[in-house]
């Protein structure tokens, strides 16, 4: 509402100058004050006459008549001003407005137009009209002057009219009221920030609160919001990504209430600078750049919601997925996308509207090209190690090295993949620790949970307990939990039975490999040992398991 009363409130004295002309107009000329009314002509520039920003008409000159090159002595500057001081004295006189008449005087190569009334002005010159201003609008001198006068007699009345004090204090309250309404609504839109922001906060500590918890997900597997989706489809990584779309949604509004603000706060300056003849100039200027000041907005909303749509699509996909083989993997590589598409998008979007900005400034886009592919060359020159670590990320990505959620073993530190991006990976070891590596310094990747992954475990029984009858009862947990509904899909094969590793005077260790899907092989081992325990303890065998593993959960 503030935006279309303040476009209804610069246009409403305009549509009035131009209903003006209309009833005065003998010719084919629309509108004196629009630039694409004129006849272009290469040689001739002009500029426009105004009254408190607002535009008479335009007087032109033979280009590049400056004097000593400086443009700012240009006759066309000097007469600009000329004219302009001559309007700005003929109001500053307190003319009577109702006996106001403006005057021609035809010389031979230009008209002269004098202000007079029926007390103290008396011929008072404002402009002059010469040929070559007449040439660019494509009509005559006499035919251009009897025009002009027209409405330059109203644009000086109103003139006057807004600079009385009874105007002024009417304009000085609306410019108050706007001022209020504008700090009650920002004081609504903070609240809303402020609750937005408090969601975002709750959302980051379940984000968190998950991402410590890995590979340790079996509890979500109740969550109400995934009750449609298979138990074991990468659970933990599809809420954290459900999570992460509604956190920016969040900051999608959050940045919209912002930019609601921005804009709030720019229309009620921009109509109290219009409300006063003094600064109506500035209104006008703003106003220049509205298509600027429009395309970073729209980029920066643009940019905004980017990850939720690439989010929503990454969230959709997991359906198609289910019916796939290697489900888990693709899931994992999908996500890994989402993530560095994200950046990838942000930066294009930012490009773009970077570029937008200068064509709409009359920049040309080539200089900037140029500029851009300079500053490119530079950086590949001098930043070699930012250019590899990308090499190495796209690297990674492509050939499907890891991706985030799998625990990878960097020889010198080794953890999950938090996060990653075309530069960098972000490992999270069982301390806690997260830890930044360039892609570029990475020589060797273990990928610990791609495809399938494995565990051993050490049986420790009594010297004299019944080896036929110990390895028969593992059998038939092996057996039990591959029935499992709960367990059956998440171990690939039978435990392996490895050999008697070895055997001291008081026991004898049995080695049992179980081979699970990924990041699932620490679980599984605590649910066997939990089992075989129960079975050793019914027929009084002694136990002592250890799992045994080079990344401990």
């Amino acid at each position: 509402m503030s935006l279309l009363t303040l476009i209804i409130t610069i246009n409403k004295a305009d549509l009035a100058l131009s209903q003006t002309l209309e009833k005065s107009q003998n010719s084919n000329i629309e509108n004196l004050s629009q630039v694409n009314s004129l006849t272009p002509i290469s040689n001739i520039v002009y500029k426009p006459i105004k009254i408190d920003g607002r535009e008479i008409f335009k007087v032109a000159a033979i280009a590049g008549q400056e004097i000593q090159g400086n443009s700012n002595t240009s006759p066309l500057n000097i007469r600009v001003k000329l004219y302009e001081n001559n309007l700005r004295q003929t109001i500053k006189n307190c003319f009577d407005a109702d006996t106001l008449k403006l005057t021609l005087e035809i010389q031979e190569n230009q008209t002269l137009v004098f202000a007079s009334d029926a007390e103290e002005l008396k011929n008072q010159e404002l402009i002059a009209i010469r040929d070559l201003d007449a040439q660019i609008h494509g009509i005559s001198r006499e035919d251009l002057a009897n025009q002009i006068i027209g409405f330059m007699r109203d644009a000086l009345i109103r003139a006057q009219r807004e600079r009385k004090p009874d105007y002024l204090f009417r304009q000085f309250l609306i410019s108050i009221g706007i001022i209020l309404a504008l700090i009650l609504l920002s004081f609504l839109i903070s609240i809303l920030q402020k609750y937005y922001f408090n969601r975002y906060q709750k959302l980051q500590k379940l984000i968190e609160s998950l991402k410590l918890s890995y590979p340790q997900i079996d509890e979500l597997r109740n969550n109400q919001q995934l009750s449609t989706v298979k138990p074991e489809l990468t659970l933990g990584q599809k809420q954290q990504l459900i999570w992460e779309q509604q956190q920016d949604k969040n900051y999608f509004f959050r940045s919209l209430l912002q930019v609601i603000h921005i804009i709030l706060w720019l229309c009620g300056i921009g109509w109290i600078l219009g409300n006063f003849p003094y600064s109506r100039w500035l209104q006008i200027f703003l106003l220049s750049y509205a298509m600027v000041l429009t395309t970073i907005i729209s980029t920066y909303l643009i940019i905004q919601a980017s990850p939720v749509i690439i989010n929503w699509f990454a969230i959709n996909s997991f359906q198609r997925l289910e019916t796939e083989t290697s489900v888990q993997r693709t899931v994992s590589r999908a996500i890994t996308f989402s993530h560095t598409l994200q950046g990838i998008v942000m930066f294009t979007l930012a490009c773009l509207g970077i570029l937008l900005v200068f064509q709409n400034l009359n920049i040309s886009l080539i200089i900037i090209l140029v500029g851009l592919g300079i500053i490119s060359l530079t950086v590949s020159l001098g930043g070699h190690n930012l250019v590899k670590d990308i090499i190495s990320g796209i690297l990674i990505l492509v050939e499907d090295q890891y991706a985030i959620g799998d625990i990878i073993d960097l020889d010198y530190t080794i953890g999950y993949v938090e996060d990653m991006n075309f530069r960098v990976t972000q490992l999270r070891d069982s301390g806690g620790r997260l830890s930044t590596i360039p892609h570029g310094n990475i020589s060797t990747v273990h990928n610990l949970t791609k495809d399938w992954a494995s565990i051993d475990l050490r049986i420790k029984v009594n010297l004299d307990t019944n080896l036929s009858l110990a390895l028969k009862l593992i059998k038939q947990v092996t057996n039990e939990l591959i029935n499992d509904a709960s367990w059956g899909d998440k171990i690939l094969e039978h435990a392996s039975i490895l050999a008697v590793n070895n055997v001291s005077q008081t026991e004898v260790e049995i080695t049992i490999r179980v081979k699970t899907i990924p990041r699932k092989q620490w679980n599984v081992a605590r649910e066997f040992c939990y089992r075989l325990k129960q079975n050793f303890e019914r027929e009084n065998i002694a136990v002592n398991a250890t799992i045994t593993s080079k990344y401990r959960s």
